[in-house]
């Protein structure tokens, strides 16, 4: 396993060619996956105690792209969640080339492992909010950044329901990548968070396969009609050729469409 990197006071270099990004005196090198350690927060030791799991600390991931040295100007984060059990730092790593391509950072957080029943949408939040508000205490002006969720199967419903409490939370969200999905958990997540009215807005992106056994074109228009029937108003829905895989290229248009729908300033003040 590689050492993990905990995240320490920001430091940026500038010099006469390039400037870099740090976490503590640990440079970060665009493209490449850095982990570290964040302490939980309140709502994750409650959690942790509820799964009768001792954990002092969580797991996180981040990859910055090229160009991002200048907190002050924003780019956008891709927040990658799993299915129960599974590890959203390993996972992030298939959302990697289509978020660096376009301009995107990317961050995931694993908890410790507990029993699938106990890995509850509320277990694996209050996991990753910690290393979100871990992130945000080390970089302040990052919780400025817009953030999108992605995930595939088992993963795509649970980011419909992490970008729930990302709203509530005050994070600015502009899109949700929901791949293979068979069930909508947007409207889970408005009954778990009640992140308000401004969830509703959220654009919504569908992605099925035409031969996908588990999440094919019914699963995936009943997902879409269930969204619309509670109310968000930007849902799309785009099929391909193929089965029960990620589509890199919905990633990209994903990623790209969310952008178009949520312009962002060149710099924050």
């Amino acid at each position: 396993m590689k050492p993990l990197i905990t995240i320490g006071v920001l430091l940026l270099s500038t010099g006469a060619t390039r400037a870099a990004l740090h976490f503590g005196t640990n440079e970060i090198p665009p493209g490449r996956i850095i982990e570290f350690t964040a302490p939980l927060n309140g709502r994750a030791r409650m959690e942790a105690a509820e799964a009768r799991v001792a954990v002092t600390f969580v797991r996180g991931a981040l990859m910055v792209p090229a160009g991002c040295t200048n907190l002050l100007k924003p780019c956008p984060v891709l927040i990658v969640s799993v299915p129960s059990g599974g590890s959203a730092i390993s996972g992030m790593r298939a959302m990697t080339n289509a978020a660096w391509q376009n301009g995107w950072a990317v961050l995931a957080a694993d908890g410790p492992k507990v029993a699938v029943d106990m890995d509850t949408i509320q277990f694996g939040w209050g996991m990753l909010s910690s290393a979100l508000d871990h992130f945000a205490r080390s970089w302040p002006p990052a919780k400025q950044w817009p953030v999108a969720c992605a995930g595939f199967s088992g993963g795509a419903k649970r980011s419909a329901a992490v970008a729930a409490a990302l709203t509530r939370d005050g994070w600015r969200v502009i899109g949700v990548f929901m791949g293979g999905c068979n069930e909508d958990r947007a409207t889970l997540g408005l009954e778990l968070f009640t992140p308000g009215p401004t969830f509703k807005k959220v654009p919504m992106f569908l992605s099925n396969g035409t031969s996908d056994s588990i999440a094919g074109p019914k699963q995936a228009a009943m997902v879409r009609d269930s969204m619309l029937k509670s109310g968000f108003a930007t849902v799309r829905l785009e099929s391909y050729s193929g089965g029960h895989r990620l589509h890199e290229d919905h990633l990209r248009e994903a990623l790209r469409w969310f952008r178009e729908w949520n312009p962002m300033p060149r710099t924050m003040k």
